[in-house]
């Protein structure tokens, strides 16, 4: 047991180093001072990220749950000059008014769609105590072309009564995937993420890998698999 609790205080403290490292690279994409929280995504994972658009030319890019993850994506792409669309999807409307202020500030909202997707049961749902994003809004507001990176940080799942609230993502975005494509899950640390990758790779023949060092995510990618982290 203590063996263990040891190994798992080292994991900890080499992401934290990770992290701090990451922060310092992240500054070259975005200068300004964000208010980072025990809930927002780790730098690593956000590296992680930026390196994979980098590397493999994403070109449409897909995220569920917006926040510094947005701000950062939005200001590579700015940076790249490159044709890729990121629309960014949340379910509290007044939390996205805060993000479009900021993007608006540091000349980022033209590299960004928007979403506001309200939280509803729908046929996704794992049962009818969870809800997920309204997909009447989603097949409205998202593009037609095939997602090539997708990420899954919302909506919330903290709490014990919201495990699998992001069990229906891959439900919902399977058939809108890349051929190459890769698919991040945020929180791998925690019970109900690390279930909801045990049933997709079930029901959709996929394969997550547990990064954990690379920012507590999971990860599952088909095509060439470049990255520096």
């Amino acid at each position: 047991m203590i063996n263990l609790i040891k190994k798992f205080v080292l994991r900890d403290l080499i992401l934290e180093i990770k992290d701090i490292r990451s922060l310092e690279l992240l500054k070259n994409v975005h200068s300004e001072y964000l208010p980072w929280t025990g809930a927002s995504i780790h730098p690593t994972a956000l590296l992680y990220i930026l390196n994979d658009i980098t590397i493999h030319q994403r070109r449409h890019i897909v995220e569920c749950g917006s926040g510094i993850s947005t701000i950062y994506i939005a200001g590579l792409i700015k940076s790249l000059e490159a044709d890729i669309k990121l629309e960014s999807i949340d379910h509290d409307e007044n939390w996205l008014s805060i993000l479009d202020e900021h993007l608006k500030t540091n000349n980022l909202r033209d590299q960004v769609k928007l979403i506001h997707a309200p939280l509803k049961n729908c046929k996704y749902c794992k049962d009818q105590s969870y809800q997920w994003y309204d997909p009447q809004v989603l097949d409205q507001q998202i593009t037609a072309e095939p997602i090539d990176l997708l990420f899954i940080d919302g909506p919330p799942a903290k709490e014990r009564d919201c495990d699998y609230s992001r069990y229906p993502a891959l439900h919902y975005f399977n058939s809108k995937l890349a051929e190459d494509r890769v698919v991040i899950l945020d929180d791998s640390c925690r019970k109900g993420e690390l279930e909801t990758a045990k049933s997709w790779e079930e029901e959709f023949g996929m394969n997550f890998k547990h990064e954990i060092l690379k920012g507590d995510i999971l990860i599952s990618k088909r095509g060439t698999d470049y990255n520096v982290l």
